[in-house]
Formats: structure tokens, C-alpha cells, sequence
């Protein structure tokens, strides 16, 4: 992987410099459907463009510049991570009438943000269901065949 491939991780977000870089970071992304989610996001009227979409096998709602590379044209920030579509739709309602628009690009990132902390709680609360799970499976299985 060469440096203009590598992620980089900015704390709230991760961040690819290429979308080349974003695709063959994760085979998954590669052979995934995808949703488009607009393609005119932009801060104001004469900023730059930006296209987003939503990776089905990831879960992934990234957001990419358009532009040459000089200008920072092809830098891909993944704005949130949710697991199904109706999810994603039901969070972003109303964006085919902002995208476009002046500051619809905070519009977006305010949204996926939300998205995202959504996301991040649903599977902290799976995760510790599945380990609590675990621990009763175990239990379980203690009180059926006996202690070893």
C-alpha cells in the first residue's frame, strides 16, 4: 500500500487521501452495492463538491471530494457506519431537497453524526447482550453436564 493509499485516522472519523486508497483498504467495499446518497454536498455556493454514498456490506456512509487531487479532489472520510439501509434512509429523510444547496454539506455531517453515535450505542448494546449471553450459555452449561 503506497503513502497516498494509507487511512488515516483523525480521531472522530476515518479518512482515506484516494478513493483508491478506501476501496482496496477493505476487499468488502470492492465488490459491494452501493447507494447513492447525492452529489452535489457543498459548504457554500462556489465551494467545492462532494459526492456520498452508502457501502452495503460495511455499512459504511462515506463522503468523497470531487476535483483534482491537487485541490484535495479524491480525499474519502467516512462519515458513519449503520447497518441497514432503512436506518441510514430513515436518518438522511429529506436530503434529495439539501443536497445541493448551500451548507448542505453540514446538514449531512450533522445528521451522520448523529448516525453515527446511534450506531456505535446500538452495538455496544448488542455486544454486551452477546456477552452476557455468553456468560449465562456458561452457566448453563456448568448446571447441565457439572462442574469439569
Amino acid at each position: 500500500m503506497g503513502t497516498d493509499e494509507a487511512q488515516q485516522d483523525t480521531g472522530t472519523d476515518t479518512s482515506y487521501p484516494t478513493l483508491a486508497g478506501f476501496y482496496n483498504a477493505d476487499a468488502r467495499r470492492i465488490s459491494s452495492r452501493e447507494l447513492d446518497v447525492g452529489l452535489w454536498w457543498r459548504e457554500d455556493e462556489q465551494g467545492p463538491l462532494h459526492r456520498a454514498a452508502w457501502v452495503n456490506d460495511t455499512g459504511e456512509l462515506y463522503l468523497v471530494r470531487l476535483g483534482p487531487q491537487a485541490d484535495g479532489g479524491g480525499h474519502v472520510e467516512v462519515l458513519a457506519t449503520v447497518d441497514d439501509r432503512e436506518g441510514l434512509e430513515s436518518a438522511l429523510d429529506g436530503w434529495r431537497d439539501r443536497c445541493g444547496e448551500p451548507r448542505s454539506l453540514s446538514w449531512l455531517r450533522e445528521r451522520s453524526a448523529k448516525l453515527g453515535r446511534s450506531a456505535r450505542r446500538t452495538r455496544a448494546r448488542v455486544a454486551a447482550g452477546v456477552a452476557g449471553t455468553g456468560a449465562r450459555m456458561s452457566g448453563a452449561m456448568t448446571l447441565a453436564i457439572g462442574p469439569l
